[in-house]
């Protein structure tokens, strides 16, 4: 059984998330204690007893000491893998965290796994489902991930309501990736969408975000999805994205009550157009590196270190026979963990 301290680096979810995961791959038990003992509510969080409640439906696993504020759990991984689940996390929580921990299981389970989460796609201090769609799965799909999402229902805080479910088929193996430094463009892409709020919010989003990328010389091609139906769904973003042959960028920003139309265009603009201008994306590589280390071949990835990063990390370097190593702002792995994937 590993054990790992839930309150090292940035002590959050994403330890608990990277652990169950590997756990399962590897066939090896997992204690975890001091979960979030540093956050302002420590322990586990419903949003967390989710995602551990998703992967033991999708695997057999059992967790024990699984409960609200429990700030400890042992897991004991099972192979007894479903083709089909749904999640309901309840009210905002959100859907591309969870589905975050899941992605990196489901290649390998041996056969097409569908998965549907209802939450919320598009909430705070999360990745927006477009940047699942626009930035993670184009990576993946680099590196032979076999990934279609489904319909996506957009679901905002605090209500939820949103859904969206995808579908991955079995691959052998993962191949290398190699994402260097982003060279500017001048093709910048975006979406301004909004649920259940006037029409103008999003054209005043997109005149906003322009405004502030046109600085830099560059006019952006930034689509409008204007949503409207009798749900309770409320809420409204932007997000925008660039891509050249060997890295991708994207970020953007959230609308919430008394927040104007114009600051969200304005905060996502500025979130894009820092990393275009440092050249890399580094909540991608945060993303990237458990593939990374179960991927043939060496992999890297221009990035900066971040405290997500750096726990991510060292939770990869506890299963498996690798090591990730700096050459300035390149992010590189050795060994491979490969050969300790269950494949069916």
């Amino acid at each position: 059984m590993i054990e790992i301290d839930g309150s090292f680096g940035e002590g959050g979810g994403q330890i608990l998330r990277t652990s169950l995961a590997l756990s399962v791959l590897t066939e090896t038990p997992v204690h975890i204690y001091n979960i979030r003992r540093n956050r302002p509510r420590e322990g586990l969080a419903p949003q967390h007893l989710k995602t551990i409640s998703a992967i033991e439906e999708l695997t057999g696993s059992i967790a024990e000491g699984k409960s609200i504020s429990s700030t400890e759990i042992k897991f004991m991984p099972k192979n007894e893998f479903k083709r089909k689940i749904t999640i309901n996390i309840g009210t905002a929580g959100s859907v591309t965290l969870l589905l975050q921990s899941l992605m990196v299981l489901l290649p390998f389970l041996g056969n097409k796994t569908t998965v549907g989460v209802y939450g919320g796609t598009d909430v705070p201090w999360s990745p927006q489902i477009d940047y699942l769609r626009e930035i993670t799965v184009p990576a993946l799909e680099r590196m032979g991930y076999d990934i279609s999402i489904g319909k996506i229902t957009r679901g905002y805080y605090p209500e939820g309501g949103g859904y969206v479910e995808i579908e991955v088929k079995p691959i052998k193996k993962l191949k290398s990736i190699q994402i260097d430094k982003f060279e500017k463009l001048s093709k910048i892409e975006g979406i301004s969408y909004s649920t259940n709020l006037p029409e103008n919010v999003t054209e005043r989003q997109k005149k906003s975000a322009r405004g502030i990328i046109f600085r830099e010389g560059i006019t952006p091609n930034i689509k409008l999805q204007v949503e409207k139906d009798s749900s309770q769904r409320i809420g409204s973003g932007i997000f925008l994205f660039s891509k050249d042959k060997n890295s991708v960028i994207g970020d953007g920003a959230l609308g919430e009550r008394g927040k104007r139309a114009e600051e969200v265009g304005e905060e996502g603009a500025k979130q894009f157009m820092e990393k275009y201008s440092e050249g890399f994306d580094c909540h991608l590589s945060d993303q990237l590196v458990p593939y990374m280390a179960l991927a043939e071949g060496e992999s890297s990835i221009y990035t900066k270190n971040t405290s997500h990063l750096e726990t991510n990390i060292s939770i990869l370097e506890k299963f498996y026979n690798i090591k990730f190593l700096w050459k300035d702002n390149l992010l590189e792995v050795e060994g491979i963990g490969l050969e300790n994937v269950y494949i069916d």
